[in-house]
């Protein structure tokens, strides 16, 4: 066989399987280790297989009648692989084969309540769901058997999702505790890595370090017994920064959807470093959509509709720093601005460093104390927000700074607009401009990497990295600056 055949063969993967007993063994293996993947493929490339051979799989041999894990085991697989069925493959005759009608068999009375109370939560109405979810589980409470098993956990997860995203965290964990001992003892792999998930966010959210912690490290265990190695490494690392004390809001890099510390990430050579926030505690859900909603009436000039749901969204999550944030840019907009100045230390309060938050308040400050005008904001939020050529943005910018503006961002902004003009040599000299009136240390960190990146002799362009690094003014800029600084290093 030549080189080109075994490629070819190698493309192709597993070969299919032909005896009904090897492939239930293999569906089986799949869905009692939670690897949904492999079961997917499985039912994919064996459709008809398993279609025609489904009936003789239902009915129970007679060694596992009195073995209950045994049977148990043996549901649960039938369960999962009709799931397969009917979700990725729209085909739902091997659900409703189990089920029966729905009219007289209750299990498929609770699938359609759970969708109902699914429903119910997608759209934010968490009371209603709640109340669904808490009259099933006192219908069901008589029932027993695998589609119990199967169900319970579901319904007890939804409640404590529920009770979470309503900002009720401590209502939350008696739920997913229940359905992780429900995952656990009916040996549901997947159950078990979902619930453990959602108690380790909830135990960030609430801030207690320690029990989150605890629930990573499970947590990191249960995944590398299904071989997922890189997941279980991230939660390992995960468990020590919470238990050590997780900073509010700090920068990780993203390469090739892995995520890395910035004092873990490798040398990348000509990869693509992403830079993102990582709060010590999760978004809720009800609080972003409000925020979304309020930005897109914000776009739409309607700002003072805007700013009623960014502070319905603050309400929905106490946590939030969004919220607070595009409520201050709302406010500076409508000339409020002792108010935006709240707004955005409500924002460094929750997430120190967020955005351009740091600059931002200092604007907001300036205008407040009448310092400046708001004809030197609108110029800013043209520059920053605008989808302006940089011819227009150099000339709007050095228009804002003759007229008496001192105001290092209008240099930041200025320099950056000279350098995708290709003026390097001028924009290095209003970068520099902008250090010496640079008092606020967002901008500061800003400025000293976009000159750094301009400057073509090492030694100064390493000392303007390593300041920027350290001051940490824009966390954003000093991430940038500790990766550049490593590249450098290396390469010198």
């Amino acid at each position: 066989m030549g080189l080109f055949d075994f490629l070819r063969r190698g493309r192709r993967g597993p070969e299919p399987v032909s005896d009904p007993e090897q492939l239930w063994n293999l569906l089986a293996q799949a869905a009692l280790s939670g690897n949904g993947a492999e079961l997917e493929r499985l039912c994919r490339s064996h459709r008809a297989l398993i279609a025609q051979h489904f009936p003789a799989w239902q009915r129970v041999p007679e060694p596992l009648r009195n073995d209950r894990p045994g049977l148990e085991q043996r549901m649960h697989t039938l369960v999962s692989v009709a799931e397969v069925f009917a979700g990725p493959l729209g085909d739902p005759s091997l659900l409703q084969r189990l089920m029966g009608p729905a009219e007289s068999n209750p299990l498929m009375q609770w699938e359609e309540k759970l969708q109902q109370a699914r429903q119910e939560m997608n759209e934010l109405r968490y009371d209603e769901a709640v109340r669904m979810l808490c009259d099933l589980l006192i219908d069901v409470r008589g029932l027993q058997g695998s589609g119990v098993d199967h169900y319970l956990p579901i319904t007890h997860g939804h409640l404590g999702e529920c009770y979470f995203q309503q900002g009720e965290a401590n209502r939350a964990v008696s739920h997913l505790e229940q359905s992780l001992r429900l995952c656990e003892q009916s040996g549901d792999a997947t159950g078990v890595t979902v619930y453990l998930g959602n108690l380790y966010e909830v135990y960030r959210y609430l801030g207690q370090p320690g029990p989150a912690a605890d629930h990573a490290e499970r947590l990191a265990a249960a995944l590398a017994a299904q071989g997922k190695g890189r997941e279980a490494a991230c939660y390992r690392r995960q468990a020590t920064i919470v238990r050590a004390g997780e900073p509010l809001n700090r920068i990780i890099a993203v390469v090739d959807e892995q995520q890395y510390e910035l004092d873990e990430l490798p040398q990348i050579g000509d990869g693509r470093v992403q830079f993102v926030f990582q709060r010590n505690r999760p978004n809720l859900r009800p609080a972003q959509v409000l925020t979304d909603r309020g930005e897109q009436l914000a776009s739409a000039g309607s700002l003072d509709e805007a700013l009623a749901t960014f502070r319905s969204a603050a309400q929905a999550d106490r946590y939030d720093p969004q919220s607070h944030y595009e409520a201050g840019v709302t406010l500076l907009s409508l000339q409020r601005y002792t108010e935006a100045v709240e707004e955005y230390e409500a924002t460094e309060e929750r997430a120190p460093g967020w955005f351009n938050c740091r600059s931002d308040l200092w604007l907001a400050r300036q205008l407040a104390l009448g310092r400046l005008g708001h004809e030197t904001f609108l110029a800013v939020r043209a520059l920053e927000d605008g989808n302006l050529p940089a011819q227009e943005r150099a000339r709007l910018a050095e228009k804002a700074i003759a007229a008496g503006a001192a105001v290092p961002l209008l240099h930041l902004l200025h320099g950056k607009a000279l350098a995708a003009l290709g003026r390097g040599a001028e924009a290095q000299a209003v970068l520099r401009h902008g250090l010496a009136l640079a008092d606020e240390p967002d901008v500061k960190t800003r400025l000293l990497v976009e000159l750094g990146v301009l400057i073509e002799a090492p030694a100064e362009r390493n000392t303007l990295l390593r300041e920027a690094r350290d001051l940490t003014g824009n966390l954003t800029a000093a991430a940038m600056a500790h990766v550049a600084l490593r590249h450098f290093e290396a390469t010198a």
